[in-house]
């Protein structure tokens, strides 16, 4: 069986996952980001990769997703400020995971 993989962010990195073939779903302003993630996961994507400047703003719906096998949602470096989100959310799933905290004094 084929994954369908989806990517979601700002329209400029989109067109990197278009050149490989990722099927690109650019952030629209028309519609709320939360609706957009929300369809894209109805429409049974299993991998999303979401940049870090959409993915903070819609981040509980991120979460809603994380202990659930499908979809697996990826947060990508984004073209706004870095803020470590993605950082942290993976530094999350390792505490969970392993019962240890691996970023501690780095």
């Amino acid at each position: 069986m084929k994954a369908k993989i989806a990517a979601f962010g700002e329209k400029d990195i989109m067109l990197i996952f278009k050149a490989i073939g990722i099927e690109v779903y650019p952030a629209s302003k028309n519609l709320k980001l939360e609706e957009q993630l929300e369809k894209l996961v109805r429409e049974g994507y299993a991998v999303i990769f979401v940049t870090e400047t959409v993915a903070i703003q819609i981040n509980s719906v991120i979460k809603k997703y994380m202990n659930k096998t499908l979809p697996s949602i990826l947060i990508i470096p984004g073209l706004g400020e870095k803020q470590n989100y993605a950082v942290e959310i993976l530094r999350q799933a390792i505490v969970k995971a392993m019962g240890v905290d691996l970023f501690l004094g780095n």
